[in-house]
């Protein structure tokens, strides 16, 4: 039992580590947030709330377009 609950923290630690190693940048960007999967978060000024958007992934970098053309880079550490 103490081995699997040591497997799932470690596991839970190393999905928590991934998801920090990637920083988003866009114009006017408030906050934005990716995790090497399929899309990112993007939240721009002069908006309530932000999204979540496609993004296309090359290696350390992942870019997309906002609803309203803004585009946006993610970058791994």
């Amino acid at each position: 039992m103490k081995q699997a609950l040591l497997i799932l923290g470690l596991l839970l630690a190393s999905t928590s580590a991934y998801a920090q190693a990637w920083t988003c940048s866009a114009p006017g960007m408030i906050s934005g947030s990716y995790d090497g999967g399929e899309s990112a978060y993007i939240h721009l000024n002069g908006f309530p709330t932000g999204g979540t958007y496609p993004v296309r992934k090359q290696g350390k970098r992942a870019t997309g377009t906002t609803k309203n053309g803004t585009a946006f880079t993610c970058a791994q550490k």
